[in-house]
């Protein structure tokens, strides 16, 4: 497999200062399409999805809204490379890999993939956590890419991060599902909000304190979230995660490209 060198000195000054980028125009129009319709065509598989890899959103759940679709009933999918061979041959997009080498490598895991819905007006809120909290990973050489599969502002619930947050360690976290997050809501005088355009990635340290709230709009705002982690890492025992397992090794000893 071929990795491209795309991180620039820049970016990665940026990283360890801040916690996170942008990188802009990260995926192509045409690459984001095809994850577009694949999402759809997963979806269209509900109430078969096994029920570990779906969340509903919580205000359909209750039956306060009926959408008007199934797709848009759907708040996350989990373990994409478990949903189709597209999803899984992602894990390894060059572009993604050749980041992941450098900021954490030469020996790297797909540990978490994640599908985030957030549907016109009903979407709700993800409050402020790290999600290293959720993995408890040691030592914490773990990152993420939130990919924008639609145009994301504030309105329709783009993400929120406060810039040099990585530094300061997990904080205290409580709560469940989607109220799972930091115990003391941090001062957000500092906090950015991260406009981004489809097809954009937003890299950012899996210590980094971040936050999207609901969708008030019209308009959908989903993403798909990929993490990476060095194969080094290893996951404590009080880990609120539902697993402690990589997806899939992407690069170094054990990893297992597609063919083709």
């Amino acid at each position: 497999m071929t990795t491209e060198t795309l991180l620039s000195a820049a970016q990665k000054s940026t990283f360890d200062r801040d916690g996170y980028f942008i990188a802009e125009a990260f995926l192509s129009p045409d690459e984001v399409e095809s994850i577009r319709r694949e999402i759809t065509a997963i979806v269209d598989r509900y109430p078969d999805v096994p029920e570990e890899l779906v969340q509903i959103e919580p205000a359909v759940r209750r039956g306060a809204v009926t959408p008007e679709s199934t797709e848009l009933g759907v708040r996350k999918l989990f373990r994409m490379t478990r949903h189709s061979e597209l999803f899984r041959a992602l894990a390894f997009h060059p572009r993604m890999v050749g980041m992941a080498l450098e900021l954490i490598g030469p020996d790297v895991s797909l540990f978490q993939s994640m599908l985030l819905m957030k549907p016109p007006r009903f979407g709700g809120q993800k409050v402020w956590h790290q999600d290293n909290a959720y993995f408890r990973l040691e030592p914490n050489d773990v990152f993420g890419f939130w990919i924008a599969l639609d145009d994301a502002d504030v309105a329709n619930g783009c993400m929120h991060v406060i810039p040099g947050s990585h530094r300061a360690g997990i904080g205290e976290h409580g709560g469940v599902e989607d109220d799972y997050g930091l115990s003391s809501a941090p001062t957000t005088d500092d906090a950015v909000a991260c406009v981004m355009k489809s097809g954009d990635a937003l890299v950012f340290h899996g210590e980094t304190y971040h936050y999207t709230p609901p969708n008030s709009s019209d308009r959908r705002r989903r993403a798909l979230q990929y993490h990476y982690a060095s194969t080094h890492c290893r996951s404590s025992k009080d880990s609120p995660f539902k697993s402690t397992e990589p997806e899939v090794i992407v690069a170094g000893a054990g990893a297992r490209p597609p063919e083709g």
